[in-house]
C-alpha cells in the first residue's frame, strides 16, 4: 500500500488562523492517509542570526500550544501523523503524541545532538524518515547505520522549488533502492504547481516501488507564500489518491503463478497453439514429435506446449484420432 503524505511546512508564515484553517481542510477534505508538520521550536539551535532566512523564520515560530492544538486536529479526524523536527526541543515535545513518522531532513541528516534526541525520545513503533534528497551515499549510509535498530524510510526527492523532472534523475534513485534493500522508500515530490504534467511525473516515480508519496498541499492555489510553488490544491491530492490506488492495482501481488485472467488468456488451443495429431495415434507406440504439430484450435488441451514436448518418448496408452488434440490422459493407463 503506498500512503500519501499531505505536506505542510512553512506554508503557514507564521499565521496560526491560516494554518489551523490550512490543516483544518486536509484532515477533513482529503484521503491523506498522514499529515506532516515541520516543527522548530528553538531556532537558535537550527540556525545562526547570520543566517538570511533567520528573522524571516524567527517572525514565522509556531509555539508549542499551537503545534498541540495543530496535532490535535489530525488525531481527531483519525490521520497519522509525520514530524519534521528541526532541534532537541522539538524532538522531546514531539514524544508525547507518538507519532507514526520522524524525518530528519537532508540538511541535518549526521548531527549527532538530533539524532540521539530521536533515539532516546522516539518510541520503536515509529519509523524514521532519512531526508536524502542532495545527500551523497556515504551521508545515508552513516544515518542508517546509526538508526540501525529502527525501521527506516529514505525519502527521495529535494527542495530546489519548484524541481524540474530532469533533475529527479530516476535511475540514481533505483540505484539507490539497490543499495538499501533493507529500508522502505518514499518520494517527496516538489514538481512546481502549473506543471501540466505535474500528477503524471508523481506517478512514474511512485512506480518504482516507493510505500510514501508526499505533495505540498494548498487552500490557496497559485498564490505566493512559502512553498506555494510545489503546492497542489486538495482536489488535485484527492485525483492523485485515485490515482495512486490504480497504480496499486497494477502491482498485483508478485506472484510467479498465473492469475485467473493470465489462465484465461493462456488457453492451449484457443488462444495458445496446442498439440494436435497429424494421423492417427495408436495406444501403445511410442510417441515422437512426427506424431504432432501445433495449431490454434477450438479444441482445448490440458497440455502446454513445453508439457508436450517433454513427452515426446513417452509411450501412448490410448488412441488418438486424426486432427484432435492431444490430452494428458492419452498418456495415463488406467
Amino acid at each position: 500500500m503506498i500512503k500519501l503524505i499531505a505536506e505542510t511546512a512553512w506554508h503557514h508564515e507564521g499565521d496560526f488562523n491560516f494554518m489551523k484553517s490550512l490543516v483544518t481542510s486536509i484532515s477533513k477534505n482529503t484521503n491523506a492517509e498522514i499529515i506532516k508538520f515541520h516543527i522548530t521550536l528553538d531556532l537558535d539551535e537550527y540556525m545562526i542570526k547570520d543566517h538570511e532566512a533567520y528573522e524571516t523564520l524567527q517572525s514565522w515560530m509556531l509555539d508549542e500550544s499551537e503545534w498541540e492544538e495543530l496535532i490535535s486536529i489530525v488525531r481527531k479526524n483519525n490521520k497519522e501523523l509525520m514530524l519534521l523536527l528541526n532541534d532537541t526541543k522539538s524532538v522531546e515535545f514531539s514524544k508525547k503524541f507518538k507519532p507514526e513518522m520522524v524525518e530528519l531532513h537532508s540538511v541535518s541528516l549526521n548531527v549527532p545532538r538530533l539524532q540521539d534526541a530521536v533515539l532516546n525520545n522516539i518510541g520503536k513503533k515509529t519509523k524514521i524518515v532519512i531526508g536524502v534528497g542532495g545527500c551523497s551515499v556515504e551521508e545515508v549510509q552513516k544515518a542508517l547505520d546509526f538508526f540501525h535498530s529502527r525501521e527506516t524510510v529514505l525519502m527521495f526527492g529535494f527542495q530546489n522549488y519548484p524541481t524540474k523532472y530532469e533533475d529527479v534523475n530516476l535511475l540514481k534513485i533505483r540505484k539507490m533502492q539497490e543499495l538499501f534493500q533493507g529500508s522502505k522508500f518514499g518520494y517527496a515530490d516538489h514538481t512546481a504547481w502549473d506543471e501540466k504534467n505535474n500528477n503524471l511525473i508523481t506517478l512514474l516515480i511512485s512506480s518504482n516501488g516507493m510505500d510514501f508519496v508526499e505533495k505540498h498541499v494548498t487552500t490557496l492555489y497559485g498564490q505566493k507564500r512559502c512553498d506555494y510553488s510545489a503546492a497542489i490544491s486538495i482536489n488535485q491530492f484527492n485525483q492523485l489518491h485515485k490515482e495512486i490506488k490504480l497504480l496499486e492495482k497494477l502491482y498485483g501481488n508478485g506472484s510467479m503463478e498465473l492469475n485467473s485472467a493470465e489462465k484465461e488468456y493462456s488457453s492451449y488451443g484457443p488462444m495458445k497453439m496446442a498439440g494436435v495429431a497429424n494421423h492417427n495415434l495408436i495406444k501403445g507406440n511410442i510417441f515422437s514429435k512426427n506424431d504432432f504439430n501445433f495449431y490454434r484450435t477450438s479444441q482445448m488441451s490440458d497440455l502446454s506446449q513445453v508439457e508436450l514436448l517433454k513427452l515426446i518418448g513417452s509411450r501412448l496408452a490410448a488412441n488418438i484420432d486424426a486432427n484432435k488434440v492431444i490430452l494428458s490422459k492419452h498418456f495415463k493407463s488406467k
